[in-house]
Parts: structure tokens; sequence; C-alpha cells
């Protein structure tokens, strides 16, 4: 059983290197893959729109502003992101890769959007962990950012496990997990706040390597959040190919799961079901029992960015969250509407194939995984949200 009071959430960055001739995907490739040209054309790209990120590293405007000349959709439109550490915070320069694939991706699909980073603090336990991300989600409603990105974690069993949480910034306090996550969704409701969370990378073991357990993450778990799985492609660098979820990777060919398509065999797309989260309406339909993630995907890798002045190759689900939530930017300037869960469920592209086992699992002898199929699953949720299939455009 883990230690609840010295784990900590974790961002979902994975490994960087790129296997030989394995070309990333640019923005370029990534507004093919969702049809984005539908809002382009009008003209929107995301002007007027503010995207908040909580991250643990400060943005690099230099990173940023290297990646945009070249790979932004509208390099002329982009303006380096504000940031904020929140109080007690400090920055952890190591994960800044997890801060440029954000900033860098939904800036490049959405340059005319405002970008805001908020900075929490990477070696806070779990109960300090939930109330600081609250305040940094607040902290981005109150300067106008209605769309929220989240590429940081922990696990959903670990979360629910937790004792009384207490948040020094307000004084208020909560006799457990349940009730802390029934005040932010409220919350996040009421705000009309949309925070699009990454749904892990390791499968349906989102604690491993520390935890063995089967669990989803948190808070993509959330009920009010929207929890984006990942995807690949069937054939890689090939984005009229189609899509698959994230996974399948393995070293051995004869191992089950086995993907010869795909191109990091460490990680693959997480989903599963809440420990203390209830089924929420939009969910009702589907007889899952509790919250379950994710509710879309989006592409995971290889993608390209701009790390400490050098072009890595990265994956992860830290990648499909600033995608989608960039896509809501482009989609709420174009329509006046948000991109809600009931939204997506309707209209999303439906993601058949592909399951979300690795090879860093198997070895560990980890087995449970889930496989993509017609209709909603746990490795890509409802699909993907191509704007040829969103409504109103």
């Amino acid at each position: 059983m883990p230690n609840h009071r010295i784990a900590t959430a974790r961002s979902f960055r994975k490994r960087r290197a790129s296997p030989g001739g394995v070309t990333p995907l640019s923005p370029a490739d990534v507004a093919q893959l969702y049809h984005l040209d539908a809002f382009y054309q009008q003209g929107h790209y995301g002007q007027g729109e503010s995207i908040g990120f909580v991250e643990f590293a400060l943005p690099s405007a230099r990173d940023d502003s290297a990646f945009w000349a070249t790979s932004s959709m509208r390099p002329d439109l982009n303006r380096p992101a504000a940031a904020t550490v929140m109080p007690g915070a400090r920055s952890t320069p190591s994960a800044l890769d997890e801060t440029d694939l954000d900033l860098q991706y939904a800036g490049a699909l959405a340059p005319g959007a405002r970008l805001h980073a908020y900075v929490v603090d990477a070696s806070s336990p779990l109960d300090g962990f939930l109330p600081a991300l609250w305040g940094a989600v607040r902290a981005a409603a109150a300067d106008g950012c209605h769309i929220v990105s989240i590429s940081l974690g922990a696990g959903d069993l670990d979360i629910g496990a937790l004792g009384p949480i207490s948040d020094p910034a307000t004084g208020r306090q909560w006799a457990d997990a349940g009730s802390y996550a029934q005040d932010l969704d409220r919350w996040l409701t009421d705000q009309g706040v949309f925070c699009f969370v990454s749904a892990g990378d390791s499968g349906a073991y989102s604690g491993f390597p520390l935890d063995p357990r089967v669990q989803a993450s948190w808070p993509a778990t959330q009920a009010a959040c929207i929890a984006v799985g990942g995807t690949q492609l069937a054939v890689v660098g090939d984005v009229t190919s189609g899509e698959q979820a994230w996974g399948g990777q393995t070293l051995d060919p004869a191992a089950p799961g086995y993907n010869q398509s795909n191109t990091l065999p460490q990680a693959s797309g997480g989903g599963g079901a809440s420990s203390f989260v209830a089924t929420p309406l939009y969910q009702s339909h589907l007889g899952l029992g509790t919250r379950t993630t994710p509710d879309v995907a989006a592409f995971a890798g290889p993608l390209q960015i701009v790390d400490r002045g050098s072009r890595i190759s990265i994956w992860g689900t830290s990648a499909s969250a600033p995608i989608t939530a960039a896509i809501a930017a482009l989609y709420h300037q174009a329509t006046g509407s948000w991109l809600t869960h009931d939204a997506l469920y309707r209209a999303a592209r439906d993601i058949t194939q592909g399951e979300n086992t690795n090879s860093e699992l198997l070895l560990a002898g980890l087995t449970s995984f889930d496989a993509a199929g017609p209709g909603y699953d746990r490795c890509t949720g409802a699909g993907v949200p191509d704007a040829a299939h969103l409504p109103g455009l």
C-alpha cells in the first residue's frame, strides 16, 4: 500500500528519444488529422480566447518562440505565455519539456489565444496537491481562462484513500477526497471552467511503476473534467491512415497486443473507473458503474517540440490534452459554444481499433488492458474531436 502522505502527483511526460526513421507529426499534420481548416478558413485562430495550463515548470519564451516561428499555423499571432508561480510553489526546471509541449502545441494550433501557465509545486504530497491544483484553476478562472489544460495527475485509488484535506489559501477543509471532488466539480460547473486533463500514459495502471494496482488517473476522474486519452496512427507518419488507440507496444512480436505500427514500447493511453467519483449524468447511458475515463482522445505522438533550444520527439496524453484544449478554443471562437461532455459524446469521431497495453506493463506481469471498439471504450472514450464531426461548423 502506498504511503499517501509522501506520494506526489506527477507529470505524464514520457520517453523523449525517437526511433530511427520515425517522423514526428507537426502542428500542421495534427490540424489535417482533425480537419481544423474548418476554423482557419473562417479566420478563426483562437483570437479572444484564453487557455490556462497547470504546470510544474515556468515556460521558456525562447523555446516557445523558436517552435512557433517554424511550426505555428499563424506565427504572426503568437505571443509569449504569461506565467504565475502559485503561492508557496517553486518551478521545477526538469519538468520544462512538459510545459514546452503543452504551450507549444496549444499555441501552434490556436495561435491567437492568450496562454497563461500556473506553476504548482512538484514536491507537494497528495493531500497538498489537491488544494494547490484547485488554487491554480481558481487563478486561471480569475484571469478569464475558461479552458484549462492539465497534464499532471496521480492514481485515483491513492487519491480516494486520502483522509482530511485542508486548503491553507482559503481555510476550507474536507473530510476526504470524495467531499473535495464533489465541491470541485460543483465549482467548475458553476464557473463555466472546462478542464481538459490527460488520462495517463500507463494503460490501466495509472500509478505504475510505484503502484501496480489497476486504477485510473486523477484529476481526469473528476466528473466535471474532460479526460483525454491517446491515439496513434495506423501507419506511422501517415495522417491519412486512420487512428488507433495508443498502445499495443511491446518489443516481443509474439506477445499479446503486439502492434508493429507503434513507436514507443514503454507507454500507452490511460483509462479506467474511479474508486470514489459517482457516474456523471453524461455517462449514465453507458452503464459504467462509476465515473470512467477517458471521455475522448487525441493524438499522443510522436510529436516534435523545442526544449532547451533543441528539437526533440515526445509522446504522451500530455500532448492529447492541450491539443483538445486548443480545438475547444477554436470551437468557442467559431460557434460561441463550449465543447461540453455532452457535445463531445454526441459528435466525436469513433476510434474502433487498437488497445492500451505496453511492454513495461507486460514485463512486470501486469496484463489488464482495454481494447478500442465501436462506441465508448476505456482507450479512446467516445472518440476524437474532429472538426468535421462537430456541430455548428
